[in-house]
């Protein structure tokens, strides 16, 4: 029996908002050329204009070289845990019933159980964050996280942690020929 991954969620995918701001940048750029055409805008709105633009461009290529890191840690493999299992959506536990006093919600992938803490927490606004709020696979889907683990270093009541957070950088949604999720008995 072959099987097959449907990609859900990969680091290097383009961002909604990456695609409005390089739009935006690049927009005003060509609509002040368009009115320049026929109006002269004089030194001080091009200035405008070239900064503006710039700055939304520049907001972008940021955002790209910080995936390109990520997506090479993916590229590489290295340091990165690869967890497959049936996946079940866990409690959310608030901060103050939550030990040490951050609020993390489980999931489990198979026997695995993973905690997952809010954005604040993570190495990269670029993780995969879904999860942390929301469910959108079946029970039992079959799936394929790559994670990356980091360090953060905490103090709570006068003592001092440290707390491994997973940056999951790829998930996939693993299924048979026929289209139908793999349960993890294969």
């Amino acid at each position: 029996m072959m099987s097959y991954s449907n990609l859900v969620f990969e680091v290097g995918e383009w961002q909604l908002y990456e695609l409005v701001l390089l739009g935006v940048g690049l927009g005003i750029l060509l609509l002040s050329l368009l009115i320049g055409h026929w109006w002269p805008l004089g030194l001080w709105r091009w200035a405008l204009v070239l900064i503006v633009s710039g700055g939304l461009v520049t907001l972008c290529a940021q955002s790209r070289l910080q995936v390109s890191q990520l997506s090479d840690l993916l590229v590489r493999g290295a340091k990165l845990e690869v967890v497959e299992g049936n996946f079940h959506y866990g409690d959310y536990q608030f901060s103050n019933v939550a030990k040490h006093g951050i609020d993390y919600r489980e999931i489990s992938l198979d026997e695995r159980a993973i905690k997952l803490y809010h954005s604040g927490y993570l190495p990269s606004a670029r993780c995969y964050r879904a999860l942390y709020t929301q469910n959108q696979f079946h029970p039992d889907a079959h799936l394929r996280l790559s994670i990356y683990w980091s360090e953060y270093h905490y103090t709570y009541r006068s003592n001092r942690y440290t707390l491994k957070a997973p940056c999951i950088v790829k998930v996939e949604q693993l299924f048979d020929d026929e289209g139908l999720a793999l349960a993890a008995s294969r």
